[in-house]
């Protein structure tokens, strides 16, 4: 089995932490957690075999071949290049870093030390996403002109209320939640950005805007809307949420919503009907592929370091764009 480390055991890391302790490719050697309380909660669901509160102190005890960064953002740059710099593969949460040099810099030293380095993004875990990109390579839809991703959430989910200050002061939705959908879009067409243009809703005393729509040019000719934001049913008596993806091809058309869980595509030949899962994160394929590029020195079915700095970038973009508009 392969020994693996949890730094910072917040909401995200729950799920790590629960496909971990139920795979068979991986015994949970550490946790790292900054909060006492929470560090002891942990420990003892999970029965880690080494805690601290310091994630230096990890590296420098404890033999490990891979690390999840599932702490705040402002960390997840110091936290990666150490370990890296130890010879231990990484996969680390999105957004990736808080800065595209910071970004850059993990890939060179994950290159440098020729150590794996995964972003864990949506795109490439959950039913919808992982469906769609099947559909694209099994159906003729002819070269992709449009894409469309549509994700408005409530903004319920932050609690406690500091939670959702964090999450903007950071940059808000287009930096936590589209940077999934600029990751999807480059997936899906196998094109780069050329453009990106964006608007966006600011309400006080926020910085940054709460409701994003970006729209972008791909090099290769194709065009894509990415909204997010987190006002959806933001002071309703229950919670919402309206997420769409569609990919439009000269030759058909495939399209998924959350309302019917049901993924439709039309073809010249044929259209179709499927039932999808749900929009989580599924952890345990996260970490089975974890494992399995480890083993064979490359990654398989994750985004690499490189493709979440573009999609990071994208993002970055997106909310420079609705500073300047």
């Amino acid at each position: 089995m392969l020994n693996i480390a949890v730094i910072g055991c917040g909401v995200v890391a729950e799920g790590h932490l629960h496909a971990i302790a139920a795979s068979s490719d991986w015994n949970l050697a550490a946790v790292v957690e900054t909060h006492p309380q929470r560090l002891q909660q942990v420990v003892n669901q999970y029965q880690p075999q080494h805690s601290f509160s310091d994630y230096r102190e990890l590296l420098e005890t404890v033999p490990l071949d891979a690390v999840v960064v599932a702490t705040h953002v402002e960390t997840h740059y110091e936290i990666a290049l150490a370990a890296l710099e130890r010879g231990i593969h990484v996969l680390c949460e999105k957004p990736m870093a808080q800065s595209l040099e910071q970004c850059r810099e993990m890939c060179e030293v994950a290159a440098r030390h020729n150590r794996l380095l995964a972003v864990n993004f949506n795109t490439r875990s959950s039913d919808p996403y992982l469906t769609v990109k099947r559909m694209i390579e099994q159906h003729d839809i002819g070269a992709i002109r449009v894409v469309r991703f549509v994700y408005d959430w409530s903004a319920h989910q932050w609690q406690p209320p500091e939670r959702f200050e964090k999450f903007m002061a950071n940059g808000g939705p287009v930096i936590d939640s589209a940077v999934h959908f600029f990751e999807g879009v480059r997936w899906f067409t196998g094109q780069e950005f050329a453009r990106i243009e964006a608007c966006g809703v600011r309400i006080a005393p926020h910085e940054h805007p709460q409701h994003v729509i970006s729209t972008c040019q791909l090099e290769g000719g194709a065009i894509a809307l990415v909204e997010a934001g987190w006002l959806f049913t933001k002071r309703t008596k229950d919670t919402g949420m309206l997420y769409e993806v569609t990919v439009i091809g000269d030759n058909g058309t495939i399209s998924y919503s959350s309302e019917s869980q049901k993924i439709r595509t039309w073809t010249a030949t044929e259209t179709l009907e499927v039932e999808c899962g749900d929009l989580e994160k599924h952890f345990e394929r996260v970490h089975e592929a974890f494992a399995r590029s480890i083993e064979v020195g490359a990654l398989q079915g994750l985004a690499s370091g490189e493709d979440g700095l573009k999609a990071t970038q994208a993002a970055y973009q997106a909310l420079a764009s609705t500073q300047s508009g």
